[in-house]
C-alpha cells in the first residue's frame, strides 16, 4: 500500500470498480501534470500527478490493462511525480514515491518472472532517478545537481 494518498476513498473505491473511468483518470492526470511540469509549475503539478500514480497502482493491482501498459504508466506517473516534489524540494516525498514505485514493480516481477525485460526496464528507470532523490536528500553534497526532467526520458506515451 501507498504511504502518500491523493484519491479520497470513494474516488478511489469509483476506480476499483470502473476500468474506462481509471485509465481516463490516470490519462488526464498524467496529462494535466505533464502540462504544468512543462511550465515548471511543481506545486500545480503534483495533485494531478499523485492522482495518476494513484490510478496507474489501481489498473496494475486490477490487472484491468495489459500489464506492461500498467507498468509504463506508473512508472511515468511516479517520475513525473517525484521530478515535481524535488522542484518543491520535498525531496523525501520525491524519493519515497520511487521506492513506492519499485516496490510494486518488484512485487509484479515476483508474480510473474516472465515480465522481467520490460519490468526490468522501468525499474531501472526508477533506479536512476531514485540516485538523483537520494544525492537532493544529502545534505553534505558538495554541488548543486541538476534535476533530470522525466519527460525527456521517458518520452511521449500517447
Amino acid at each position: 500500500m501507498m504511504k502518500l494518498r491523493f484519491l479520497c476513498a470513494n474516488h478511489r473505491s469509483d476506480l476499483e470498480h470502473n476500468v474506462s473511468r481509471a485509465i481516463k483518470f490516470w490519462q488526464t492526470g498524467f496529462d494535466t501534470g505533464q502540462f504544468y511540469t512543462d511550465r515548471l509549475q511543481w506545486a500545480d503539478a503534483i495533485p494531478h500527478l499523485g492522482c495518476a500514480f494513484e490510478a496507474a497502482e489501481i489498473l496494475l493491482t486490477q490487472n484491468s490493462v495489459d500489464t506492461e501498459v500498467s507498468c509504463q504508466w506508473l512508472t511515468a506517473s511516479a517520475l513525473l511525480l517525484a521530478t515535481s516534489f524535488n522542484g518543491t524540494n520535498y525531496t523525501a516525498e520525491a524519493e519515497d514515491v520511487i521506492w513506492m514505485a519499485i516496490n510494486r514493480l518488484e512485487q509484479q516481477l515476483s508474480q510473474d518472472p516472465s515480465q522481467a525485460v520490460w519490468v526490468g526496464r522501468h525499474l531501472s528507470q526508477l533506479y536512476e532517478q531514485l540516485k538523483v532523490c537520494i544525492v537532493l536528500n544529502d545534505p553534505n553534497a558538495k554541488e548543486p545537481h541538476a534535476q533530470i526532467n522525466a519527460s525527456d526520458r521517458i518520452g511521449q506515451l500517447h
